[in-house]
Parts: C-alpha cells; structure tokens; sequence
C-alpha cells in the first residue's frame, strides 16, 4: 500500500521502490503490482505511475483536505479496513465528535474549540511545547499529533512543539513551558503513569486529561485534536493549514539526493560544538543565536 497525495514525496517513493523490488523477487514481475494499492489525490503523478505499472486499485483523496488533516479520509480507513478495522463503525463513532464541535455547538461546549484555546493560550503565555502522554494500548497516536501540531503551528518564527514518546520526569525537571496532555485508554490500568501525572498537576503544570474507552473512539479524538489545532493555530496568528516549511524540506531533501547521486557521498557538515564525543550541528542562521 503507497499513500502520497501528490505522489511526488521523496520518501514514500523510495520505500515503493524498495518494496516493489522485493516484491518481484518473491513473486514475479508480473504478479507483483498486483500486490500493490495506491491512495493518491486525482491526476497525481503516483496515480499516473500506479495505472501504468498495474497497481490493484487507486484510491483517491480529497484534494481539498490537506495531508495531516487527512486521517479520517481514504488515507487513514483504507489502511485501518486493511487491518480489520470496521470504517463504518469507526466513522459512526467519529461523528459523535464531529457534531459536538459543529459550529453551532457553544464554545464552552465545544471539545475542539476548549482544546484549541488551551493551547492557543498557553503558547502566548509561553508554554509552547506539548508533551503527548498516551496509555501503552494507544501509544502510537502520539506519532500522529507530533506532525499535525508541528506542521500545522511550525511557521513565521511561531508554534507548539509536540514532545512524543518521552520519559517522563520527575516535575521538577519541567520548566513553565510545558502543558501535558494525557490520552488514557480506560481498559489500560498504570498506576505509575497516574501517580506521575499526578505529580506534575501537584507542582503546577497544566494538565489535560482525555479518557478514551475503547480503541474504535480515536476517530473521535483525530477530530477534536484537529479541531483543536485549528483553533490554536488562530490564536497564534498563524494560518493552520498552510506548510511553506514543510514544502521548502522536501526541495531540500530532493536536492540531498541528487548530490548524492552525483557524487556517492553527501555534503560534508562542520560541527559548531564539538567536546566529550558529542558533535553538534545547525544552521547558520541558529548558530548566530
């Protein structure tokens, strides 16, 4: 399965080549762009490539609907109906979220927009780093709100940094820009995890709390937190949906690789810092700072 919107992404390309390769060694050239589906956005240019290699289906996206907002479209259920998850059910749940934070829903009713101004809020108050703590049985959804938080508020000089998969410390190894957010699968039971997060509510730090009860309800939280960093994103002052930095990278990325081929080495970096085997590396305009 390949999933690129515009098809033109660097990484999802290598790894189609990579496997696609591997794919023929195991069953064929002609059996194995049968073992293959691509989700793209229409008129694509890996919607181009999968029709002519012989892909087993397309699937398209909605152009309208920016690459991190896309989880609940055909780039998140295809995949999740692939591993057995029931899409209607999953969406029927979802929609419980989506009417809660209709526009017509009061603000101080509203999930997303609570969310929204929580961290809106706090990023203009200086706590601009959200740490993402989740129960062991939904410990990946972390992976997906770093990348909407990031790329979504990461621009103009502004934004929330998402901090995934940390240990967390003791309270008083966090400064004052912080907030938690804790997403607790209810079945879950670690009573570690809550005397720490109890710990760092005691010492002040905000925290947000959000009980998930059953897997099938994460759609409802891909929503709120969507919602969510949209609101934030106006608080801010910036524009949630658009990524100038996140396109600038991937030219960067593209001419990485073409250095690469051209000379079998990349480019060689000087470190700034260097003491006790740690190097470190940035760009000039940081080093200045």
């Amino acid at each position: 399965m390949m999933s690129s919107k515009s098809g033109s992404t660097l990484e999802p390309n290598i790894f189609k080549d990579y496997f696609f390769e591997r794919a023929k060694q195991v069953v064929g050239a002609e059996e194995a762009p049968k073992r293959f589906v691509a989700i793209t956005d229409p008129g694509s240019s890996l919607e181009k490539m999968a029709l002519t290699e012989g892909f087993r289906h397309v699937f398209h996206g909605e152009p309208s609907i920016g690459g991190r907002y896309s989880v609940l479209s055909h780039f998140g259920m295809v995949p999740a109906a692939a591993i057995g998850v029931d899409p209607r059910a999953f969406l029927e749940s979802t929609a419980e979220m989506v009417r809660s934070c209709a526009a017509s829903a009061p603000p101080v009713e509203n999930p997303g927009v609570i969310l929204g101004a929580i961290l809106g809020c706090g990023q203009r108050r200086g706590r601009d780093k959200v740490t993402i703590i989740a129960s062991q049985g939904i410990a990946d959804f972390g992976a997906w709100l770093e990348q909407l938080l990031a790329e979504s508020t990461g621009k103009l000089g502004k934004g929330i940094v998402p901090v995934d998969a940390e240990p967390l410390g003791p309270a008083g190894v966090y400064g004052n820009d912080r907030v938690f957010a804790y997403l607790r699968l209810a079945p879950d039971q670690d009573s570690e995890q809550e005397r720490a997060i109890a710990a760092l509510e005691g010492a002040g730090h905000p925290v947000v709390r959000i009980t998930v009860s059953d897997p099938m309800q994460l759609g409802q939280e891909f929503f709120r937190w969507e919602m969510a960093t949209a609101v934030a994103g106006s608080i801010i002052g910036i524009n949630p949906f658009d990524q100038p930095d996140v396109e600038a990278a991937k030219v960067k990325a593209r001419d990485l690789t073409t250095a690469y081929d051209k000379a079998g080495k990349l480019p060689e970096e000087r470190a700034f810092f260097e003491a006790e085997g740690i190097k470190l590396f940035a760009d000039p305009r940081m080093k200045r700072r």
